[in-house]
């Protein structure tokens, strides 16, 4: 009989090796492929670093892509529902409701997040005064979110430059005196950042915590056995 020589070590490194990658791929939410570093090591999926932030990011592209069903206006009230800093979930929010013919609490949303100073939220109501059919048709109020959304410093500091579809509009239609009031409302308007006075019910409430999944791979560990399995086994 011919002999071979045992590899019961290579081949319980390599086992246990394959079974932390089977289990890596499979905590993989998005399914695509693992990414290694330059040295060769496992790097773990935005998803896996930070959990709570792209569940958020998912849900705010949902909404914008038109995706307002229930599950993501209940995770966008959700995010909302923590006030300042979640400003970009109001929106989304009120632009679901304003989708879903819910036009007073979406408009409220929208107001909540472009009193906090958020440019998506202050261009969206200028739409809306100034085509006047979600809200009564109101130049003034038009103009002095446009001209708030311009001059907007977020866009400003990050070299994005505002859409001036409205100020041309507003350009022809506005009066002397409307121009004069809403240069008054623009000069005493400052930030406000709501905070809620009411609880949402456990349902909602759940639906941005984070749930823990099962645990996976330890990634220093899998990476240590797959260089110690490459440098062979010193037979």
């Amino acid at each position: 009989m011919k002999f071979v020589r045992p590899a019961f070590r290579t081949l319980t490194l390599a086992s246990i090796c394959l079974g932390a990658l089977a289990l890596a791929a499979c905590s993989n939410a998005t399914g695509g492929a693992l990414r290694r570093d330059t040295n060769g090591n496992l790097v773990p999926t935005l998803e896996e670093r930070d959990p709570a932030g792209t569940l958020y990011a998912n849900t705010l592209a949902k909404a914008d892509g038109g995706d307002c069903s229930s599950e993501t206006l209940n995770t966008l009230t959700c995010f909302a529902y923590r006030g300042h800093g979640y400003e970009g979930a109001q929106t989304s929010l009120g632009q679901c409701l304003l989708r879903e013919k819910k036009d007073e609490v979406g408009l409220l949303w929208l107001k909540r997040a472009a009193d906090a100073g958020w440019p998506d939220a202050q261009k969206a109501l200028a739409h809306i005064y100034l085509e006047g059919k979600i809200a009564k048709q109101d130049n003034v109020e038009a103009a002095a979110w446009n001209t708030l959304y311009v001059r907007n410093p977020s866009l400003l500091s990050l070299g994005v430059r505002p859409e001036g579809n409205i100020t041309e509009e507003l350009r022809a239609l506005l009066t002397a005196d409307e121009r004069s009031a809403a240069d008054r409302r623009v000069s005493a308007w400052a930030p406000s950042y709501w905070q809620p006075s009411d609880k949402l019910s456990a349902e909602t409430a759940a639906t941005c915590r984070v749930r823990m999944k099962s645990k996976g791979p330890d990634m220093d560990a899998v990476n240590s056995l797959l260089k110690s399995n490459n440098a062979g086994d010193g037979y």
